[in-house]
């Protein structure tokens, strides 16, 4: 007798609530397309894609399903659905940001292309996974992507970061992804508007901002004088105002002057990467996902975000520099191959654009917004709402993610590693 679709399937976050919009009738246009050979959907079981923690601007679902073939066997299939949070689930920043309209025009126009772009001088490179759907329906965006399980694809380990080989494959990977964006504009002239800005815009509520980050600043400094950090009381004396900060972010618009610029992913980290690994720990394929944040400006936005998160604990600093050499090999490979006209990015520039005032912001929203949720172990209480709470429940949640032990290990090394190199000098932002 034929398992059905929820034959050992496990729920990665049993207390994510599923869209009751989400029904069979939704797919049967979409495994029409997908699959001709199959005569109807027997089963559909949608459950959460991702444990808590591993994504806080959308609903990540995947769709298990049962389908019945022309020939009379079943097939079991499954596929990846992004959707949005209702209203008030979400962040007001998520909408102001324009994530979901940005990421409809990366899987609609761009991505694609770019990969034709590559198509075209015989290189086959992937940059992301196959989408199935793009619609705009009642007020929202949802997506439905190929499911790169099927094929063996997996996400690193999120608190273990990226070993060495997998950090290759995947600034090779970005650097892919960056060349072909600024041959793209070469060619066809600049991006949309929206994607002028990435985590930050001059268009948010500066009360607001203000609010949500002097809610979580006591809090974090409280949890700093734990974490047995030598010169601490520096460190704490040095933290940014909010006056800094919000200078810091929009310092992040000024890209117009850069020698050299790309379209960013703006979201670079472990979550966001999906790969396939050979019996021998090589890494045999690398895709992007999340196209929800990128924007036009230096490279230098995504190494600094990466290399802050994901690799493991034993390289983020030892091999900084050499990473950004790496990256910057890529680079130069795929605008040669590309005929890109104008001038090629020195690795001297790389290197300043990383130490530029303009783009520290991604260093310390890095550490201080990012990393205390990523490296925090899987727990259901995790979402950008609950982050974001004022009352008792969000401040001793944030008090559980700055003092976790995985956050204040790489946290106590990356403070000194960006004090040494001017990353943090906030006093430079006044």
């Amino acid at each position: 007798m034929a398992t059905t679709a929820a034959a050992n399937i496990e729920n990665p976050n049993e207390n994510l609530q599923i869209p009751s919009w989400i029904t069979k009738e939704y797919f049967e246009g979409i495994v029409a397309k997908d699959e001709p050979e199959a005569r109807c959907i027997k089963h559909v079981i949608p459950l959460a894609a991702i444990p808590p923690g591993e994504n806080f601007t959308s609903i990540m679902l995947r769709i298990h399903m049962d389908l019945e073939m022309k020939d009379g066997s079943i097939k079991h299939k499954s596929y990846i659905m992004k959707t949005m949070f209702d209203d008030d689930k979400g962040d007001a920043v998520v909408s102001k940001l324009s994530l979901f309209p940005k990421e409809m025009l990366m899987y609609r126009d761009y991505l694609s292309s770019f990969e034709n772009i590559y198509k075209n001088i015989g290189w086959p490179v992937k940059l992301a996974p196959k989408c199935l759907l793009i619609e705009q329906k009642n007020g929202r965006i949802n997506f439905v992507f190929e499911d790169l399980k099927e094929r063996n694809f997996k996400n690193p380990k999120r608190l273990q970061g990226c070993d060495m080989q997998l950090m290759l494959a995947s600034l090779r990977k970005l650097a892919e992804f960056h060349a072909v964006s600024a041959v793209y504009a070469e060619r066809n002239g600049p991006f949309p508007a929206d994607f002028q800005y990435g985590f930050f815009s001059k268009d948010l509520d500066i009360e607001t901002m203000r609010n949500a980050y002097e809610m979580k600043i006591n809090e974090y400094k409280w949890s700093m004088k734990q974490w047995q950090l030598d010169n601490v009381e520096e460190f704490i004396e040095k933290f940014p105002t909010f006056e800094q900060y919000w200078k810091c972010g929009l310092s992040t618009l000024q890209q117009k002057h850069n020698k050299f610029n790309v379209l960013t992913h703006g979201d670079f980290w472990t979550s966001n990467i999906m790969f396939v690994e050979g019996s021998t720990g090589t890494i045999n394929d690398l895709i992007i996902v999340d196209y929800q944040i990128c924007k036009w400006g230096s490279p230098a936005e995504d190494l600094l975000f990466f290399l802050t998160i994901s690799p493991e604990k034993h390289i983020r600093i030892k091999e900084f520099d050499n990473f950004v050499a790496v990256y910057h090999r890529r680079l130069l490979e795929c605008l040669k191959a590309l005929n890109y006209q104008k001038p090629w990015p020195k690795l001297r520039d790389l290197q300043k654009d990383i130490l530029d005032q303009r783009h520290s912001f991604y260093a310390f929203f890095a550490v201080f917004n990012h990393m205390p949720a990523i490296l925090m172990p899987t727990d259901k209480d995790s979402n950008i709402h609950n982050f974001s709470r004022s009352d008792e429940f969000g401040k001793n949640l944030r008090l559980k993610m700055y003092s976790n032990p995985y956050y204040v290990e790489a946290a106590k090394d990356l403070f000194q590693f960006f004090h040494r190199r001017g990353i943090f000098n906030f006093e430079d932002y006044d």
